[in-house]
């Protein structure tokens, strides 16, 4: 029984993985928002500094530096969120170009001229100009994406089919590169003109506004759902259960709707107001402690209850790595990995961790995330005060940890048993 349902696993989730990760535009998307990451990480640190929790430290700031001191912090962070938008059409456009080992820079300046072109432009106050301020930021991701993705493939067709200025053969080639890109870049401006104007005699008014309400809106409200937080992590789980390291791949598909969520929490914040969004991306890191199947939970459990020997060196070896949600040690070294047995925890942890995380949020009892965004190997408790701004966000960690502890034990025993029985067989064999 339980091998067949590893053969299923293996025949069904491995092909769609290994798909996925060979598509070329999820995987210029993945790595497009893996390059920008460390940029998000930076600026939430203002935030954080900002919007730290504790009214004397508040008070002590605006005193010492003035009443507006958060002002004065903030333009790194208002650099960065706002134009998230036109940041990742660049990054989509140039990592898809280079994987087609085409020149990635001018793919790159493409894409985001022909973003700004399509994109509508408001009167702001700003720099005293005219900017398109509003689709800049997360609302604009999907459209930024798409038009990454097209630019890139027309700029592609282009030079494959050599419709491309020549220039005599003396030409250095990097001038030669750039000149071949002006008849693409010239048919992409063009039709993002008549898109711009065709669009703007619709009811929808912008190419924008079609993309966020018939796609965007329904994708992020049903993802960042309960059910959808549910589905999410099944999916990471399920994958991860035949050795396919899934969260990069889950989170590059679904990071374009938790950014959005997250962007407006921040706004809530920054107006004194409780954030009205649940799920964002650091909804799961306060969730996968330890990493995926929240592992943590299980180094714990094999430390203070597994004799045998094997066990308990794996779990020794685990619990530093552990802390810093790092789990290919204990996945591999129980092994849970390809494990009918160990898998079912696996699979079943991450969703009751939702469900009781959503509902304690839901109903007040945990603060929500505020938006910052933290590096990934933040260690459990400390992550989820930062999550949340709160201590709840740390005491639900803990209540989460206990939880997953007692769900993984009977199987730890079970398995553990086993593995002690072994050993004595193999003593008594040696003797």
């Amino acid at each position: 029984m339980l091998e067949s349902i590893e053969k299923v696993m293996e025949h069904f989730l491995m092909p769609v993985a290994a798909w996925v990760g060979r598509n070329r535009y999820i995987g210029a998307i993945r790595d497009a928002f893996i390059t920008f990451t460390p940029f998000i990480i930076a600026a939430s640190l203002f935030l954080i500094v900002t919007s730290f929790p504790i009214p004397a430290y508040q008070d002590f700031m605006a005193g010492f530096i003035g009443e507006n001191w958060s002002t004065y912090l903030e333009y790194s962070f208002a650099a960065t969120f706002p134009f998230m938008g036109m940041f990742i059409s660049f990054l989509v456009a140039y990592k898809l170009a280079r994987s087609y080992e085409i020149e990635g820079i001018s793919a790159g300046l493409l894409s985001v001229i022909c973003f700004l072109t399509i994109t509508p432009q408001a009167s702001v106050d700003t720099f005293g100009g005219v900017l398109p301020m509003e689709w800049l930021g997360s609302k604009g991701l999907l459209v930024g994406m798409v038009i990454a993705i097209i630019s890139t493939e027309v700029l592609r067709l282009f030079l494959r089919k050599n419709w491309v200025i020549k220039l005599p053969e003396g030409v250095p080639p990097a001038v030669s590169a750039s000149f071949a890109a002006i008849i693409p870049a010239l048919v992409m401006m063009i039709v993002m003109l008549l898109v711009r104007n065709g669009f703007a005699m619709t009811s929808f008014g912008t190419f924008h506004q079609l993309i966020y309400q018939v796609l965007a809106t329904p994708i992020r409200s049903f993802g960042t759902s309960l059910v959808g937080a549910i589905l999410t992590v099944v999916a990471i789980s399920l994958l991860w259960s035949v050795g396919i390291n899934s969260g990069s791949l889950v989170n590059g598909i679904l990071r374009p709707f938790w950014l959005e969520n997250q962007e407006i929490n921040m706004a809530a914040i920054k107006l004194g107001q409780t954030p009205p969004n649940i799920v964002t991306e650091q909804f799961y890191d306060m969730i996968w402690m330890g990493g995926a199947g929240v592992t943590l939970a299980l180094v714990i459990v094999i430390l203070i209850v597994a004799k045998g020997k094997q066990n308990r060196m794996i779990g020794a070896l685990s619990v530093a790595p552990g802390i810093f949600n790092i789990n290919e040690p204990v996945l591999f070294g129980v092994p849970v990995i390809l494990n009918p047995i160990m898998l079912i925890p696996f699979n079943v942890v991450p969703i009751v961790m939702v469900v009781t995380q959503y509902a304690a949020m839901a109903i007040g009892l945990v603060a929500r995330p505020t938006g910052v965004v933290i590096p990934w190997t933040t260690p459990p408790v400390i992550s989820g005060f930062i999550i949340t701004g709160h201590w709840s966000g740390a005491v639900m960690q803990i209540v989460n940890l206990i939880i997953a502890g007692l769900i993984y034990l009977p199987f730890i025993l079970f398995i553990d048993r086993q593995q002690v029985k072994q050993e004595n067989e193999l003593a008594a064999a040696e003797k």
